[in-house]
C-alpha cells in the first residue's frame, strides 16, 4: 500500500513539474529559476552590474501588457544593471545579454514589484502571476560614460531647442507681415485679435463655456476643428483646463464674441508639440467663437 502511495504521488508531482515545463515551452532555465529565451545572442561583451542599460522594454502579464516604453517614445529607456535581489530577478536576464541581444524572461510578479519597483504589488497581480518581459538591449556604458553622454546630449538638445524657437519666431514674423496684422502682442505674448464684440455677458473664471473653435498651424494646415466635429467644446474658464493662451484669451471675451488667437509656442504645448499633430515649437492660429457660458 505505502508503495502504491508512493508511486501515485510521484506520477502526481511528475505531472505537475512537466505541466509547469510546458507551459514555459521554448524558454530554458537557469539554476535561480529564470526562465529565459535569448532571440539575437551576439556572444559578445555582457554589462556588470552598476553600468547603465540603454533597453527597449516591455512586460505583462500573459497576453496582457502593462507597460512598452515605446508607447511613450521611441527613443529607449536608462536602467541601472544591479546585482539580482531574488531567484528569478529580472537583472539575472539583463546580465545575460550582450549590446544588440533581444530576449524574452520570465519573472515572479510580486517580487518584481516588491523588489525591482520597490512599490506595493498591483491589485490586479495575483500570487503566483508570472511577469513576460520582452527586451532588447540597444547599449550599456558605465555610469561616468553615461553622465558624460548625457551632458552632451543635454547640450545638442539646448542648441536645437534654441535654433527651433528663432525659426518659430522668423515665421510668426513672416506670418504678421504676410496677413498684415499690427496688433501688438499682450505681455504674456498671446495676439488676440477681436473679430465681433458679442452682446452676451463677459466670460467669468470658473464659469463653463462652450466654444467653438478652428486651430491651424501658421503654414494654414487644420490640425483640429470643433465645427467639423459639430460640437463645442465645454471647459471651466480661467482654470487651466485649456492651454494658457486659451485661457487668457478666453477670459477676454463675452458670450456669442469671435475672435482670433495667435498662440506662440510656449502658451501652447511647448518644446514637445503633440506627436504626429503639433510640431515642437508651433506657433498656433484659433479662430474662437464663445457659444455659451453657465
Amino acid at each position: 500500500m505505502n508503495y502504491l502511495f508512493k508511486i501515485i504521488t510521484f506520477v502526481i508531482i511528475t505531472g505537475l513539474f512537466l505541466s509547469c515545463e510546458e507551459q514555459y515551452s521554448g524558454y530554458e532555465k537557469t539554476e535561480t529559476g529564470l526562465y529565459y529565451q535569448i532571440y539575437t545572442d551576439i556572444d559578445d561583451i555582457k554589462p556588470r552590474p552598476g553600468q547603465i542599460l540603454s533597453v527597449h522594454l516591455s512586460y505583462g502579464i500573459k497576453d496582457s501588457v502593462i507597460f512598452d516604453n515605446r508607447d511613450r517614445s521611441p527613443e529607449p529607456v536608462d536602467i541601472m544593471l544591479m546585482e539580482p535581489l531574488y531567484g528569478s530577478d529580472i537583472n539575472e536576464g539583463f546580465a545575460m545579454m550582450s549590446k544588440g541581444d533581444s530576449a524574452s524572461f520570465i519573472v515572479d510578479a510580486e517580487s518584481f514589484f516588491t523588489y525591482n519597483v520597490q512599490s506595493s504589488v498591483p491589485d490586479f497581480i495575483e500570487p503566483g502571476n508570472k511577469l513576460y518581459f520582452d527586451v532588447v538591449l540597444i547599449d550599456f556604458m558605465d555610469e561616468e560614460d553615461y553622465i558624460t553622454e548625457q551632458e552632451r546630449i543635454s547640450e545638442k538638445l539646448l542648441e536645437r531647442s534654441e535654433e527651433l524657437a528663432r525659426l518659430e519666431k522668423e515665421k510668426l514674423d513672416d506670418y504678421l507681415q504676410k496677413e498684415d496684422i499690427d496688433i501688438k502682442p499682450l505681455e504674456s505674448g498671446l495676439i488676440f485679435i477681436e473679430m465681433e464684440k458679442g452682446d452676451g455677458e463677459p466670460v467669468e473664471p470658473g464659469r463653463t463655456v462652450k466654444v467653438h473653435y478652428e486651430g491651424r498651424l501658421i503654414d494654414g494646415t487644420l490640425f483640429d476643428s470643433s465645427i467639423k466635429a459639430g460640437k463645442p467644446i465645454e471647459f471651466e474658464a480661467g482654470r487651466g483646463q485649456v492651454i494658457s493662451g486659451w485661457d487668457e484669451g478666453i477670459l477676454l471675451m463675452n458670450v456669442g464674441g469671435k475672435a482670433k488667437m495667435i498662440i506662440p509656442s510656449f502658451l501652447a504645448y511647448g518644446k514637445r508639440g503633440i506627436q504626429n499633430i503639433i510640431p515642437p515649437f508651433s506657433t498656433l492660429i484659433f479662430n474662437v467663437e464663445v457659444v455659451d457660458m453657465k
